[in-house]
């Protein structure tokens, strides 16, 4: 069916909060208003119609039933079911009541509207339901769980409802990776609720608030990009919820709090949000944050209210940065391996996939791709084969491309010395650990004097370790096939 609808705009209006809305028509008025309808509307109304019945629907309307026994009512929904998996065929205008649990009901990109009254879809009393990969639009509350737990609701853009997500008297729900956009109200609203997961969310432009928790306690919010809302977040007589890692940017207010006490932080180093109205500095670090050097969290708490802090307030949502890159060894023969190591933090609010490339001078010799959540670190190793290299002092270089919406990229490059590629068995001269173009009894001396030592021991030198079972390998031992190497080289010259 192909709907067609005429909007008349009301002068009369009602303010809530100084944002005015139209008054709702009663029937009389709409009656009076069509008969004043002009001819001409009236004509286009028609031949609209006329062109509607004859050509084919392109999505369904009307209340569509996933019945508890998994049959769709009607049959003919664009609904196709594969087991427990129900996938959108088409885009669908009207209403979804889910009556089964455990079951996944795929939206496959296509469309669910109302007409802004009625539920988008209602998941009241369901458990182990998961929505995904719809658009959902223009409905009273455009996702409604009440009394419903192990709800996921993962990939889905919720948008022009008067609430995105009503959660009431509900636990133990993921609500993921959603755009949840221009709603008249709130964003999310959770209700009389525990033990919910907000998490990696695009909370954007709803006009009230972004979210709202009333009477709910112990949900994880974290990881969300909360931007140009009424409100960023309202927790009113709630307590110990964990709210941290997200991005609270530009929000005509940051929080409306009325609450006794939630945790605003994950503790030291792990940080707490990124407020874009923070105005300390970061000058030092450590739990205390009293200690010399910036690690990424202000050196001031952000204040909420008499009773709320973020104690450790990240500065900037988009920054990583390259630490330190060190090698296995600063002397490796040609042809053998070196290990690379590069010390990564992501320094902002935000959970990143990136490229790093290391180079030896200016070739590039591995590229890696990573991804490393907010206020973390890792370490990742490479493998510098020298085959094909010339003998001689190279240059080890790591770079990391910034990623998307990071401004401090001083700290995407990292230069460490340099390591010399020397002939097989030389590695060691006059001057110590600097080869000399020729293996003689000080190579052989300095291997032999630490026999058997492994990484732990005082005597450990990696520039020893020349080989393993694997020619050209190091095995982090200095043994027989070490000595052997150097012996069997024993009395020649670098050409």
């Amino acid at each position: 069916m192909l709907s067609v609808f005429i909007v008349v705009s009301s002068a009369e209006h009602y303010s809530v909060n100084n944002i005015c809305l139209p008054k709702y028509l009663h029937l009389e008025e709409r009656e009076m208003l069509r008969q004043k309808t002009s001819q001409l509307a009236l004509l286009l109304l028609l031949s609209l119609l006329t062109y509607a019945f004859n050509i084919q629907s392109a999505s369904a309307s009307g209340t569509i039933y996933i019945r508890a026994n998994g049959s769709i009512d009607p049959p003919t929904a664009p609904i196709q079911r594969n087991v427990d998996v129900y996938t959108f065929t088409n885009d669908i205008t009207g209403s979804i009541i889910v009556e089964k649990d455990n079951i996944v009901v795929d939206g496959a990109c296509h469309t669910l509207q109302g007409t802004g009254s009625e539920t988008g879809i209602d998941l009241s009393g369901r458990t182990n339901v998961t929505i995904q990969n719809a658009e959902i639009k223009t409905f009273d509350s455009a996702i409604y769980l009440s009394s419903s737990s192990h709800i996921t609701i993962l990939g889905t853009t919720i948008s022009d409802s008067s609430d995105g997500i009503w959660i009431s008297d509900s636990s133990s729900n993921s609500i993921s990776q959603n755009n949840i956009t221009a709603n008249v109200l709130e964003g999310i609203y959770i209700l009389v609720s525990s033990d919910n997961s907000i998490s990696g969310n695009n909370i954007i432009a709803n006009i009230f608030d972004g979210i709202y928790l009333y009477s709910s306690s112990n949900n994880i919010i974290s990881m969300n990009n909360i931007e140009n809302n009424g409100y960023g977040i309202s927790p009113y007589y709630s307590s110990d919820n964990r709210i941290f890692h997200n991005n609270f940017i530009n929000n005509t207010s940051q929080v409306n709090p009325n609450t006794p006490t939630d945790v605003w932080d994950d503790g030291y180093p792990s940080g707490g949000n990124y407020w874009s109205d923070y105005t300390g500095v970061d000058e030092k670090s450590g739990p205390n944050q009293n200690l010399p050097g910036s690690d990424g969290i202000g050196d001031t708490p952000y204040g909420i209210d008499e009773n709320n802090q973020d104690r450790y307030p990240l500065m900037k949502t988009h920054n990583i940065g390259i630490q330190n890159v060190t090698t296995s060894k600063t002397v490796v023969g040609q042809g053998y391996k070196v290990g690379i190591n590069a010390k990564i933090t992501n320094y902002g609010a935000n959970s990143e996939t990136f490229n790093i490339t290391v180079y030896v001078n200016t070739t590039s010799i591995s590229t890696q791709t990573l991804t490393l959540r907010s206020i973390s670190s890792t370490t990742v190793a490479f493998t510098w084969n020298t085959s094909g290299f010339a003998k001689g002092n190279y240059t080890i270089n790591a770079y990391i491309e910034p990623v998307s919406g990071e401004i401090d990229t001083m700290d995407n490059a990292f230069t460490n010395g340099w390591v010399i590629v020397a002939m097989i068995g030389d590695i060691a001269g006059p001057l110590g650990n600097v080869p000399d173009g020729k293996v003689d009894m000080r190579d052989i001396a300095k291997v032999a004097r630490r026999f058997g030592a492994d990484l732990w021991h005082p005597l450990w030198d990696s520039n020893c370790d020349t080989t393993g079972s694997i020619i050209g390998v190091p095995d982090n031992k200095i043994d027989m096939r070490d000595i052997a190497i150097v012996a069997k080289q024993f009395g020649k010259t670098d050409p």
